[in-house]
């Protein structure tokens, strides 16, 4: 066959997908490895990277196996992964502790104290973001204040992403949307900022270098051979994060087009070819792994998690998202829409992003009854978290970008009830992209085939087909706007 297929990993929350595609960038084929998310006290959340890559080896043997894939044939890799995570590692790449994670909320103090430090705007002109909890930033600093132990030995302050790939080749790098999440970057140069570093705390020389995502970054040692299966010296490219991969393995790539992942967490990617103001001035956009464009990035934080707690509430601990019954749930939800009485849920379980920046807010279920049972909280969840999608949107609107259609990709895509709910709080048309699970990993494969030359353009490298589409009727988008306004309501009592 020759050298003509690339591997992807997908590092996400609760597993990694490894995924091989063709140089056309179809999927031939894709395997899921789970591990654990580790909650040591209560707003702290972190992941071990050893378990990480343990998995990603038996995830990446699995499909090549599967597929009776000849290592020879693999021209290179590519990785995406969570975004927003922060790992110390050392000069050899490796981790010296747990990885703290993107639901992480330990540094509360610190982002309040760096945007009461940062000027009359809170920061936002230094970093073009006013910096939460749910930042890079302020975890690095809770690190050197805290752990004072590994700042000696910390060679670099890395996320999800590039802590992988530093373990796979030995070199340490990070794409330009890698960068960029951590607002330390000058918006001209595209370099690591000074000032931002210095108001920041953090020091310049332990961030990455900055290469473009189809760089090849380095190749595969013997060590990452051996765990993944490929041959030693295999081109490993730099590759993206989920946002900027998802957003390229979804088809969204001209100017105003739109993916959201319904994932995790779930969040809006919008595509422009400007930098974009915020007129609140609280978010800054996150540079494209596709050289001269932006994503508007709208994150709401807890999306597929609600539904993962739900799960784990009702079923008992230790179940994990894929062993949700889909389609018994949708027809339980379906069926409970007549008998909801006002039930509603605030999905404020980790706080919230977009648009209320508030690390301090909680869930609520409002309205309980004495007739509410299982199908009525997985229904008031999934409306919950449609509303603040909803909300999120309207924030991001104000931006002064008209969005396009609205490609939906990740696992709560595949709901059925999930997909009508939000259509209804858009008051838009949902394009569900076919293999929803894999587009992230598909972004990760269109660095690789850029990297290695078996694609010209990363906007072209992968197909993204529309499997369906979803339309509300215009009686659900009405009382979807009053379940927002609802929410809207709730917001000064519970925070």
């Amino acid at each position: 066959m020759g050298a003509s297929l690339v591997l992807a990993y997908d590092v996400g929350t609760s597993g990694v997908k490894a995924v091989v595609v063709d140089g056309h960038g179809c999927v031939l084929g894709s395997s899921l490895q789970s591990y654990r998310v580790d909650t040591p006290r209560p707003g702290w959340v972190e992941q071990d990277v050893e378990a990480i890559l343990a998995a990603l080896g038996l995830a990446s043997r699995a499909v090549l196996a599967s597929l009776a894939i000849d290592p020879g044939d693999v021209a290179g890799v590519g990785v995406t992964a969570q975004m927003f995570c922060v790992v110390p590692v050392d000069g050899a790449g490796r981790a010296l502790r747990p990885m703290l994670s993107w639901l992480d909320q330990r540094a509360r103090w610190e982002a309040e104290a760096i945007a009461a430090g940062a000027g009359a705007d809170s920061g936002y002109a230094i970093f073009d973001a006013v910096l939460t909890a749910k930042d890079i930033v302020p975890r690095i600093v809770w690190l050197r204040a805290h752990e004072r132990w590994a700042v000696g030995r910390t060679a670099w302050y890395l996320d999800c992403k590039e802590a992988i790939v530093a373990r796979l080749t030995g070199q340490v790098a990070t794409d330009p949307a890698g960068s960029s999440a951590f607002r330390l970057v000058d918006r001209a140069t595209g370099d690591w900022a000074e000032e931002a570093c210095r108001v920041a705390g953090v020091p310049r020389s332990r961030l990455p270098r900055i290469l473009p995502a189809a760089s090849v970054v380095g190749r595969l040692t013997r060590e990452a051979a051996s765990l993944t299966g490929l041959r030693a010296g295999t081109p490993v490219v730099v590759g993206a994060g989920d946002v900027p991969a998802s957003q390229i393995g979804a088809g969204a790539t001209g100017p105003g087009d739109v993916h959201l992942s319904l994932g995790t967490a779930v969040y809006f990617g919008i595509t422009s070819s400007e930098h974009l103001v915020d007129p609140a001035r609280k978010l800054g956009p996150l540079r494209h792994a596709v050289p001269g464009e932006w994503i508007l990035w709208l994150e709401v934080a807890t999306g597929g998690a609600a539904l993962s707690w739900l799960d784990r509430l009702l079923a008992g601990l230790g179940r994990l998202e894929g062993d949700r019954d889909f389609g018994a749930v949708d027809r339980a939800v379906e069926a409970a829409e007549g008998e909801m009485e006002g039930l509603v849920f605030a999905p404020w379980l980790t706080g919230e992003r977009v648009p209320l920046f508030d690390d301090a807010l909680r869930a609520a279920f409002v309205g309980l009854g004495l007739h509410h049972g299982p199908a009525h909280l997985y229904r008031a969840v999934m409306e919950g978290v449609a509303s603040q999608i909803a909300w999120a949107f309207d924030y991001g609107r104000a931006f002064g970008i008209e969005p396009a259609a609205i490609r939906a990709v990740g696992g709560g895509s595949i709901s059925s009830a999930w997909t009508r709910i939000i259509a209804g709080s858009l008051g838009r048309r949902l394009e569900i992209v076919a293999e929803p699970q894999t587009v992230g990993a598909r972004g990760a494969a269109a660095c690789a085939l850029v990297g290695v030359g078996l694609a010209a353009d990363l906007r072209s490298a992968v197909p993204a087909q529309v499997d369906r589409t979803v339309e509300a009727t215009t009686a659900e988008v009405r009382r979807a706007r009053d379940r927002l306004e609802q929410l809207q309501g709730l917001y000064p009592a519970l925070r």
